[in-house]
């Protein structure tokens, strides 16, 4: 019954209804989780919630279905809401539009090709200091980044192909369609309406979508490839590009840690292209980038002048 009742109103204030559905998700998530995961694992509220704050290897299960409720009652239902509520085609403001094979081929090309880039970027991230005047609150971002590292690491132990399939679902096909539904679906199309302005409201969404992960030393690459997602929504207008992108990127991950636990071997895919004499890779990752991307921009123009 709400359907398109926002449709006409302000840009601005469609940003407030907007902030407001992700906080009020946010705290029906929050007060939800407790008793659904002490439903699933039959432990008790106090019991869920210590191992929440103090997590260990025995329930690292119980963290990732917090995950997945995460994703899904803080991105997707929050996207989808919206969606509804600023258009009489939820469809079609999502911009769930047919993805040609072609463009499937080249993003996936240009996304794989981009990993030694947003390394180097991460490299120059990780460099970053604070003022000494700041050392304290430096030391602290470290720790905090350490902890939330040891917890992805934990997640990434895979034993078994079904821990393999789990974490594709959970660490990069729901992230990928919740995160650019809520991202670049709605975030992104409020900040154009708002501004009027497509390569602002772009850059700033890659901004904020960087921040509200909080990793101060993860925070410029991924800026930049939020900035990159934004504009694989621009020049294809579907949404299924920057998701499958976002999958790609995450699930590159997932299986590169795979094949090192089955292999035994330690492949550091974080240090490609910015090791001692992998600059050809570099150029490589630069020269792919930039024509993916202008293949997909010359597309783009094409798009507007069949409309």
């Amino acid at each position: 019954m709400l359907k398109g009742n926002l449709q006409n109103s302000d840009p601005l204030l469609k940003l407030i209804f907007f902030i407001g559905i992700v906080l009020v998700s946010l705290g029906l998530i929050s007060i939800l989780t407790i008793p659904i995961v002490s439903l699933v694992f039959g432990k008790s509220y106090t019991e869920v919630a210590a191992g929440m704050s103090n997590w260990s290897a025995d329930n690292i299960n119980e963290l990732k279905l917090v995950q997945v409720f995460s994703q899904l009652g803080m991105m997707i239902i929050p996207a989808f809401i919206s969606a509804r509520l600023f258009s009489n085609n939820s469809r079609n403001f999502l911009q769930f539009r047919k993805l040609p094979l072609q463009s499937i081929l080249l993003i996936t090309i240009l996304t794989i090709s981009l990993s030694p880039l947003i390394n180097l970027f991460l490299d120059w991230n990780s460099r970053l200091q604070l003022p000494e005047t700041l050392q304290t609150l430096e030391n602290s971002i470290k720790n905090m980044e350490a902890e939330a590292e040891k917890l992805t690491e934990a997640f990434l132990i895979m034993h078994h192909t079904k821990d393999l399939f789990l974490n594709l679902l959970m660490i990069a096909l729901l992230p990928a369609i919740g995160e650019e539904l809520l991202f670049r679906g709605i975030l992104q199309k409020l900040l154009t309406e708002a501004t009027g302005k497509i390569h602002l409201s772009i850059i700033i969404t890659g901004i904020i979508f960087s921040a509200i992960h909080m990793q101060f030393f993860g925070f410029l690459p991924r800026m930049m490839l939020g900035i990159f997602l934004g504009y694989l929504l621009l020049w294809t207008r579907t949404i299924w590009a920057p998701i499958l992108a976002h999958f790609i990127n995450n699930a590159s991950a997932v299986l590169m840690s795979w094949y090192e636990q089955q292999n035994h071997l330690t492949l550091d895919e974080d240090k490609i292209g910015i090791r001692e004499g992998e600059l050809w890779l570099l150029f490589a990752s630069l020269i792919i980038t930039l024509s993916g991307c202008y293949l997909l921009y010359r597309n783009s123009t094409r798009l507007k002048t069949a409309d």
